[in-house]
């Protein structure tokens, strides 16, 4: 392979990573959302409902943990200069450092900037573009900083190499990137010009190539090459090669100790194709000292003395050195082509004199330096890629963003795996690695271009942060702790030990002092407290936000799965308030428990770790904090355990989905039974399965945490799942990876945490949901066994009763009602069917209510087919007609069998922005499961109605509906935003709205099919079951029909910036759940006696069979006469005989008499009477 073939197969395109990574999960900043620039005219942004109501026919069918590495400036360091929003928009802009970052059609930004030394401040960044996310990190240095200096590193020599952390390190270096490109799998040595600030030229070739240079402290991007020279006897001969790792044919090569130990047959075509005509003479002081062709020279390892040099000439030139003497002269001058102080070379010219070239590589990994015109200002850009949340760029896009930095002319280095930057960060005193190298681990690499601080190294400063990097750890909750930490810094903000003092500035906190440098901060009252650290005369603060009381705990592993003895795993444990806001709790906070299998030991200051004590048993830790619980599982060793070895193939059947298929006998990979799945996907364009039906389900045995088979695939992209039952009654499906390859392999289906167990197994699906995709299949399935682990009592999932759902009472008094209903999914080929009569049902029930908007949240029709949209209009046209405004939201089943042309051709725009009065509705398209990927231009419309919403005083409140939920709350997880990172960064723009907004928002979702409500970082997040088809979970976990009725007080929608936990946030809205009610149940006894307390049962009947108990999330409403309604803390009026708590369902006798308690759910009442007696033998008692 040719070095111009190595150095291409640097930024060769690979797979993305299609999981997130833990480390970015864990510390995903928040998008929060600076106004944006004008959109396309597209939307109309606000569009008042009043004008038309009625959508009309349309007449054309046509977020990280590499972020939390950098310590926030604003937090951290005294004096450090913010960014100042848009006075436009009171959304806060991101941290970006003055850095243009809002290109290319880019969304979901986030950003943050530090000085990690005078005269040079690091930028990291992530932004979702239309192809994809990009994340990446900016180095921006002023060269007119008289302590700033650059250097071209390597590890001692120019051949050989050495990650970037190695070259760096004990040089004092600041910063460092990859710099030039490298004969890779072989000498390691850099291909082109390089030259050092402090030890001059290491290497150059002939290659005129594009590099980075600095003259006289100007920074420039120009060609160099080698301009050496040798004189023998008079002749000055070309050198075009210095301790390079190729020498021309023909040619010389000069070679210094500098070069290395790499055996010289490289550099003349070796190992395997090395030239038989060559000789080589070592100068000691421009003096002959011996002659040689003998290719033992030149095979064995390189040692060049100090003060020595090689001479190397091949073919033509060959004949030149052979003929040299010993003690005859040779004198070589080493220089190149442009008289520079430094340079390291790259490949493509990026940007020549402000304008892009038209150079252009596949999408990767990159890195690039770029520099202003007058050369002093440096911008290099590391572009991370082969990850889900990192695609990497072009070469056209890395031209782009260097315009967009403010470059004037720029190179790009080498890239790929080779992407790597390192730094110091703020309050250190050694690099670390920032950005994610996409080989996984650093690249061995030639060399870097490395930044160094001379500043003075005595204290200048000083810095506070928390001792904890894990997400939002500048939060504690009252009567918890949090550790922070006090440095010293020196002008290069190189971390200095230094004892100094802390204090908070109010009574939300209090300060304990621990020792010189470090400090426990106990939460208080809920608010904002400023801690600060002060030592010899200087200062530094930080804030530190208290939430509201502690309501539960979450543990990063519900199920934690140790393979074997010496394993081990590491847990933390957040805590969570009544609106969601979350916080890392401190191990010193928390009582653990665990059995004698395991041993569980602090960590560091948040985290602990959990090992094992024997070879095979299982464990639950049970975590504690203020009353709160959580408990993890633990197992230890596993086994596999055959399912079924298919002896009863005869008995299997097929059943299938808009498809054809066949099941026939076949052999596996070892000679066992095999079952060929034949599939015929050419029948429809919606989603088609092929399923092979067990005989009868089969029980598995244990646990198990997965289940395997051997796939024999055929390259078609078709997706395999696994239909399981599970113990609680609940079939869904375990999802195995695209069949994209051919011949035998080992497939696993994941068992999702929380599961409910026994398991049993029902049938094979393989399904197909691509529109686009239509061809004749075949796969084999063989050897079918379940992973199995030793039995533990699974952690029962944290039910979370959100307040957002009324459970006793209406929302019929607010000031605005917004009626949702979804998930009808009625085909047009059944048009009178029980799908679209309980579609029907459900809008005359809503029409009844007269709300002020129907939103239409995803799923209407199921196969999307222009029949089913005109089915869709005609239902809506006649129980809806101009009775009220609507909108309609695609959902999956928009698309499931069509182009979303047919969707938009019935009912226009997918995504739309509307003003009802004091409350802007947003709704976004998720048809294709991410709102990027559905369109990805809705989420610049997305920032720019937030914007408008933070700016209008007229606004006090946003409600975003869109079909998919960011989090699924059913152990499944199948029905949630696809891209995990898009989620994670909708979520914090929308948090990062209601925070630096001072407004209320919520987002109201679908899909899931059932009811329920949570909340994040004060966000109420609301999902709306189905309202035609059946319901996807259990009645205890919200399945059931029906639709929501949304509440606002728009007058209530501005909470500032400390709101209320919980209060503030139902005050602006609530929700109301309407289930679909054929009979409602109430078994209440007809007689009890005073002091009497039962617990009652209350439940509904619908769709036939279904029963379903009434309670969270199901709204209803209680009353009666001589009831006290309440949860314990109403004085019961003389008059009352009855008290009863709706949550509890605890009914108490009070006092003699009759009384009627009431129960109302969804228009539908029933009631029950009551007789109270007396106690026997009491006043008023009677006999019997």
């Amino acid at each position: 392979m040719s070095v111009q073939q190595r150095v291409a197969d640097h930024t060769e395109h690979r797979p993305f990573i299609t999981q997130p990574s833990p480390r970015h999960l864990d510390s995903l900043t928040s998008a929060l959302l600076p106004a944006r620039a004008a959109r396309p005219e597209r939307y109309t942004v606000l569009e008042s409902l009043a004008a038309d109501h009625t959508p009309s026919r349309s007449t054309s069918r046509g977020t990280v943990r590499w972020l939390a590495l950098i310590l926030s400036a604003g937090m951290l360091l005294g004096g450090t200069v913010a960014v100042t929003a848009d006075p436009r928009s009171a959304v806060a802009a991101e941290n970006t450092g003055g850095l243009g970052l809002g290109g290319e059609n880019s969304s979901l930004l986030s950003a943050d900037t530090t000085a990690i030394a005078p005269g040079l401040d690091l930028t990291s960044f992530q932004r979702l573009q239309p192809q994809g996310w990009v994340t990446g990190h900016i180095l921006v240095a002023d060269l007119e900083t008289p302590t700033l200096s650059m250097d071209v590193l390597d590890h001692g020599a120019v051949s050989g190499g050495a990650t970037v952390s190695d070259q760096v390190g004990g040089t004092g270096a600041i910063a460092a990137v990859n710099g030039d490109y490298f004969d890779m799998n072989a000498s390691g040595a850099p291909v082109s010009t390089n030259v050092s600030s402090t030890r001059g030229v290491l290497n150059a070739t002939n290659s005129n190539r594009p590099a980075f240079t600095m003259a006289d402290g100007i920074a420039a991007i120009q060609q160099i090459a080698s301009a050496a020279t040798v004189t023998i006897n008079g002749d000055t001969l070309d050198v075009p090669s210095v301790n390079a790792p190729t020498v021309p044919a023909g040619s010389l090569g000069y070679y210094t100790p500098l070069w290395g130990s790499h055996p010289l047959s490289r550099v003349l075509g070796g190992p395997a194709n090395m030239t038989k005509t060559f000789a080589v003479a070592t100068l000691t002081d421009g003096v002959v000292t011996s002659v040689t062709s003998d290719p033992a020279a030149v095979t064995a390892e390189t040692t060049i003395a100090s003060g020595s040099a090689v001479l190397v000439g091949r073919e033509a030139s060959a004949a030149r050195i052979a003929a040299l003497t010993v003690g005859q002269t040779a004198d070589v001058t080493v220089s190149t082509s442009a008289d520079v102080d430094l340079a390291v070379s790259g490949s493509q010219r990026l940007l020549i004199d402000g304008v892009q070239t038209a150079e252009d590589q596949v999408e990767a990994a990159r890195t690039a330096v770029g520099v202003n015109q007058d050369g002093t200002i440096v911008y290099v850009a590391s572009i991370e890629g082969r990850a889900a949340d990192a695609r990497g760029m072009t070469v056209q896009e890395v031209g782009r963003l260097m315009l967009d930095l403010g470059a004037y002319n720029a190179v790009n280095l080498d890239g790929g795996g080779s992407s790597t930057l390192v730094a110091r960060l703020p309050g250190t005193d050694a690099s670390t690695l920032v950005n994610r190298p996409s080989d996984g681990t650093e690249r061995v690499v030639a060399n870097s271009l490395a930044f160094f601080s001379s500043a003075p190294t005595i204290l200048t400063d000083v810095a506070i942060s928390t001792a904890s990097q894990s997400e939002n750890a500048d939060a504690v909750f009252p009567g918890l702790s949090r550790t922070v930490t006090g440095t010293g810094l020196d002008a290069n903000y190189t971390g200095l030990a230094v004892d100094g003092e802390f204090r908070a500035d109010n009574g939300g906190a209090v300060v304990e002092q621990t020792n010189g440098s470090s400090a426990t901060v106990t939460g208080v009252a809920p608010g904002r407290t400023e801690v600060s650290f002060a030592a010899d005369g200087k200062s530094a603060s930080t804030e530190l936000h208290v939430l509201g009381e502690l309501t539960r705990l979450a543990a990063s592993n519900s199920v934690i799965s140790l393979a074997e003895p010496g394993t081990s795993r590491t847990v933390r444990i957040e805590g969570l308030d009544g609106d969601g806001f979350s916080a890392p709790i401190e191990t010193g906070d928390l009582t653990v428990t665990s059995g004698a299998d395991v041993t569980v030991e602090p960590a560091g200051v948040d985290s602990f770790v959990v090992t094992p004590n024997v070879e095979s048993g299982s464990a639950t830790i049970t975590v504690e904090a203020l009353g709160n619980f959580v408990d993890i599982a633990v197992t230890i060793g596993y086994r596999h355990v055959p399912v079924t070895d298919l002896s009863d193939l005869g008995s299997w059947t097929s059943a299938v989905a808009r498809a054809t298929g066949t099941i026939t006998p076949s052999t596996g990979p070892n000679g066992e039974i095999a079952m060929t799945l034949g599939y015929n996907f050419t029948t429809s364009t919606a989603s088609r399965g092929f399923y092979a039906v067990a005989p009868a389900p089969i029980e598995l045995a244990g646990q198990p945490q997965a289940i395997a088979m051997w796939i024999h695939g055929d390259g078609s992209g078709a997706w395999p799942r696994l239909q399981v039952k599970t113990g609680n009654g609940v079939t869904t499906n375990l999802d195995g990876a695209l069949v994209t390859w051919t011949g035998w392999k080992q497939v696993t289906f994941t068992v999702p945490a929380g599961t409910a167990y026994p398991l049993r197994f029902e049938r094979i699906r393989m399904m197909e949901t691509r529109s686009t995709a239509s061809y004749h299949g075949e796969v084999s399935i063989a050897g079918i066994s379940s992973v199995v682990a030793p039995d533990v009592a699974q952690p029962a999932a944290s039910i979370v009763y959100d307040d957002v759902i009324v459970t006793d009472g209406t929302v019929a008094g607010r000031a605005q009602r917004i009626a949702v209903m979804s998930d009808a999914q009625f085909v047009a080929r059944t048009p009178d069917g029980a799908i679209v009569q309980a579609a029907r049902r459900t809008l005359q029930e809503i029409v009844a209510e007269k709300p002020d908007l129907l939103v239409i949240n995803g799923d209407l029709v199921d196969e999307a087919s222009v029949a089913d949209f005109d089915l869709a209009r005609s239902v809506l046209d006649g129980e809806v007609g101009d009775a009220i405004p609507w909108i309609y939201v695609p959902g999956n089943h928009e698309v499931m069998g069509g182009a979303i042309s047919n969707f938009e051709a019935e009912f226009g725009e997918t995504s739309q922005v509307k003003q009802l009065g004091g409350t802007l509705v947003v709704t976004l398209n998720t048809a294709n499961g991410s709102l990027a990927r559905s369109d990805s231009a809705q989420l610049g419309l997305l920032e720019d109605a937030l914007a408008t919403a933070a700016a209008d005083s007229g606004i006090t409140g946003v409600v975003v509906f869109a079909h998919h939920p960011t989090n699924d709350p059913l152990p499944s997880k199948a029905s949630q935003l696809s891209d995990r990172f898009e989620a994670e960064a909708l979520e914090a723009s929308l948090a990062a709205f209601r925070a630096d907004s001072g407004k209320s928002i919520a987002t109201v979702n679908a899909h899931v099919g059932v009811f329920h409500a949570t909340s994040f970082d004060g966000v109420s997040s609301i999902i709306n079951g189905n309202s035609g088809k059946g319901p996807s979970g259990t009645p205890e976990t919200g399945g059931f029909t029906g639709w929501t009725m949304l509440g606002l007080n728009p007058a209530a929608g501005v909470v500032g910036s400390t709101p209320t936990t919980v209060a503030d946030r139902i005050a602006w809205l609530q929700a109301e759940t309407k289930p679909r009610v054929d009979e409602i149940r109430l078994d209440v006894p007809t007689t009890m006696i005073v002091g009497e307390t039962v617990t009652i049962d209350a439940s509904i009947v619908q769709d036939g069979d279904r029963v379903v108990p009434v309670q969270w999330p199901m709204s209803a409403g209680w009353s009666g006469k001589r009831v006290v309604i309440d949860g314990g803390t109403v004085k019961e009026h003389a008059a009352s005989a009855l008290r009863f708590n709706p949550t509890t369902k605890k009914l108490t006798a009070v006092t003699p008499g009759d009384a009627t308690l009431q129960l109302t759910v969804n228009g539908k009442t029933v009631s029950v009477t009551v007789k109270v007696l007396p106690v026997r033998g009491g006043p008023g008692s009677s006999t019997r």
